[in-house]
Order: structure tokens, then C-alpha cells, then sequence
């Protein structure tokens, strides 16, 4: 049995970074004789560093950790691995202070450049990398267990003038994107009349145009997304850390057989675009437009939600792209 060691930010089954870019591989990788342990930072002492000796492999999963543990770490010659899903030097909201950022950069450099590969989730977040530590990445892409994330396969079997199911889902700290793209939704919906929304979150908006709300409950969200035909994707193009980010919520719309439409930007152009799902620029007029086009035009959005959930099997299929970083992570 191989075993392999990952530092993450937290508790591993309830942090989602953690979970998409290692946990969901632990029963997958176990069927091959790797065992898959988890060491929250907070947690590196004593015992915990002892299970770090007795690994095959090391991965550090986005933890900036001191000089200090980076060398007692390397010292173990073990392959080592430092793993980043978003622009851990940059923050969502207001960014770090001038000092902050120093030692943050600092730590990131001596992390990229002391371990035998950096990993990213994107080509967005690996351009970061190599500007800031001259290191260039391998991109292991975000992906999804397809089984949880699948077509509603009786949907469009259903009479074909039937409404065109638009919705959103996300947390309530991302209703300001929705209600950016508010005027172009009202828009939208004096064109077409066949077109019903609706919103999934844990708090509802209060928008200001007619739409179903679906209350979070756990384990609610794929059959909500499964139902829908098009996928709201607003985004923040403004934030570096934003648009470093995979959003995770494109993979699942087009794992769902649902076509995002977006102003997608940064990280979510490694693999949305024209051939599956619907570019938006970012303006009251062109969104209700682009909402208009697809939800008239049947056949493009039957085409869009095919090949969508065809390049979802093929590119971030969870046993796909676990099999691409389990070589690497095996390769030293």
C-alpha cells in the first residue's frame, strides 16, 4: 500500500477546495493500493508529523507554511507536491496589505521552487505562478464524480414548447453577481414567453422579476440543477482571485446536460466557450440577448447541452483526471 500525504486548509470532506482537487479520489485510488491521508495545517506537530515521515508521497494542498516546516517538510526527501486551486496571494475581496503580500509571495516562492512539481487547477493560476516564482506548473484540471452529476434524462423528451428552465445556484455571498445581471434578465423576460426561473440558495435574494425559490438543503442541489436547461454564470471580472478560480459550478451545469451562459472570464476559459455553452459580454443589452437566443432556439441549445456533458466525460470526469494526477503524484 502507497501511501499518500495531503496538507489542506481544513477539515478534508467539508472543504470544498480540498474535497474536488483530493477527497473525492480516496475510494477511487484505494481500489489501486494508495491510501490517501489527510492532515489539516492546524495539526502539524507532533503525531501528525510522524504520519508525514511515514508517507511515500507529500502534497501540500494551497497551505502557505512557514520557511521553518518547509525545510523540516523537504527534509524528509520525499516527492513533494504543492497544489493550488485559486490565487492564494490575492484575497476575494480587498486585497492584502503591501507587507502581508511580501511574506505571502515570499512564502509562495519558496514553496514552488523547493518542491518537485506545482500543480494548478487552471492555465489562469499557472501564468500566476510562473510570473511570480519562474516555475511552470502541470494544469490538473477540476473535476466531478459523474454518477452525483448527470442529465435529467427524461427532460427533453418533454413536449418541446414546454418553458425553458433558466435558474442560478450558489451562497448568498454571490447575490450581488445575480443582481448585476438584473436588468437583463427583466429584459429578457419581455421577449420571451416561455421562459420560467428560478433561484437555488440558502437565503433568497429578493430579486425584482417573478422566479421560483429553492431553498439549500443538503444533498438538494444536483437534482435542482439536473432540471434547469440553461445555467446562470455571472462573474467578477474584476477580482484577480475571482477569475483565478474554476468555478466548479460551470463543470456541474454542463455534467447536468445544462448550457451555462456567462461572461466568463480568467480560469473559466480553459473550457467553456462557443461549443459548449453561451459567452456573454458583460452588459445589460447582450445578456438579454444572449438568454433570448438560447432559450428560442431549441435545437443550439439541444447541441450546446450534448456536447457539453460530451466534453465534460472526456475532460474532467473524476476518474479520468484522477488517473492523469494519481501518475504524477507517483512519478518521483
Amino acid at each position: 500500500m502507497t501511501t499518500i500525504a495531503v496538507i489542506c486548509p481544513g477539515p478534508p470532506e467539508r472543504t470544498p477546495s480540498t474535497y474536488y482537487r483530493f477527497w473525492q479520489y480516496k475510494d477511487l485510488w484505494k481500489e489501486q493500493g494508495i491510501d490517501l491521508r489527510f492532515l489539516p495545517k492546524q495539526e502539524l506537530k507532533g503525531v501528525e508529523m510522524d504520519s508525514l515521515e511515514m508517507a511515500d508521497v507529500i502534497v501540500n494542498q494551497k497551505c502557505l507554511l512557514s520557511n521553518h516546516l518547509f525545510k523540516i517538510i523537504r527534509g524528509l526527501n520525499k516527492p513533494l507536491f504543492f497544489d493550488l486551486d485559486d490565487l492564494i496571494w490575492h484575497r476575494a475581496k480587498k486585497d492584502y496589505s503591501f507587507l502581508t503580500k511580501l511574506k505571502i509571495e515570499r512564502r509562495l516562492s519558496i514553496w514552488a521552487k523547493g518542491v518537485d512539481r506545482v500543480l494548478c487547477a487552471n492555465s489562469f493560476i499557472a501564468s500566476g505562478v510562473f510570473e511570480k516564482a519562474g516555475v511552470s506548473p502541470s494544469v490538473v484540471p477540476m473535476s466531478l464524480n459523474v454518477s452525483e452529476w448527470s442529465p435529467d434524462a427524461h427532460k427533453n423528451s418533454r413536449l418541446p414548447d414546454r418553458a425553458v428552465r433558466v435558474g442560478w445556484t450558489g451562497s448568498p455571498e454571490y447575490h450581488w453577481l445575480l443582481k448585476k445581471i438584473e436588468p437583463g434578465i427583466l429584459s429578457a423576460l419581455t421577449q420571451c414567453e416561455n421562459l420560467e426561473l428560478s433561484i437555488h440558495s440558502g437565503v433568497d435574494p429578493g430579486l425584482s422579476f417573478p422566479y421560483r425559490f429553492v431553498a439549500w438543503e443538503k444533498g438538494n442541489e444536483a437534482d435542482y440543477v439536473k432540471s434547469l436547461d440553461i445555467g446562470l454564470l455571472p462573474m467578477d471580472g474584476s477580482s484577480r482571485f475571482s477569475m483565478g478560480k474554476s468555478p466548479i459550478k460551470g463543470l456541474q451545469y454542463l455534467s447536468s446536460g445544462v448550457v451555462p451562459l456567462g461572461n466568463f472570464c480568467g480560469a473559466s476559459l480553459d473550457y467553456l466557450n462557443f461549443s459548449n455553452a453561451m459567452p456573454v459580454v458583460d452588459d445589460v443589452r447582450h445578456w438579454a440577448e444572449a438568454i433570448s437566443v438560447i432559450v428560442k432556439d431549441r435545437p443550439r441549445r439541444l447541441q450546446l447541452q450534448s456536447q457539453g456533458v460530451d466534453y465534460l466525460r472526456r475532460h474532467h470526469d473524476h476518474r479520468v483526471v484522477g488517473s492523469i494526477l494519481l501518475d504524477l503524484l507517483l512519478s518521483f
